[in-house]
This record gives C-alpha cells, structure tokens and sequence, in this order.
C-alpha cells in the first residue's frame, strides 16, 4: 500500500517491497516521484533519503518539464 510524504512542494509516492536497497523514479511527463524502499525501512529513513536526493529530484523534474512533447495525433 503507497504512503505519501511531502517534502516542501514535492509529493513522494511511498511503496515498500521485498527489495534490498531503495529506488527513486521521477516519471514523465509531469515530474511525479516514487521511492521503493524495502519493507523494514522506517519512514523516517525514507524521508532523510528524500531529502539527501532532493537536488537531483528538482534537477530531473526540470529536465522533463522542458521536453518537448509530441503533439497529440490526429
């Protein structure tokens, strides 16, 4: 089930997983964030890693907001 944490003006989709290490995605076309972290992973430590790539979020969510987008087909 996804959690939801905010960090400033970015909302960060949550899910835990059977996984070992964490995974951080910004999805285009809009920028959206995920992190996968692994089930024993407390929320607190999921937040201080969102926060430590904050940076590079920012920086990836300007880089696919500046794309062009294809226009829709006729």
């Amino acid at each position: 089930m996804p959690t939801q944490i905010q960090l400033g003006e970015i909302a960060v989709e949550v899910v835990r997983k059977g996984i070992k290490n964490v995974h951080l995605s910004v999805h285009p076309p809009t920028g959206r964030v995920t992190i996968a972290a692994p089930s024993r992973m407390s929320l607190d430590t999921i937040r201080v890693f969102a926060i430590s790539k904050l940076g590079w979020i920012r920086q990836q969510q300007k880089k696919l907001l500046e794309q062009e987008r294809e226009t829709p087909r006729e």
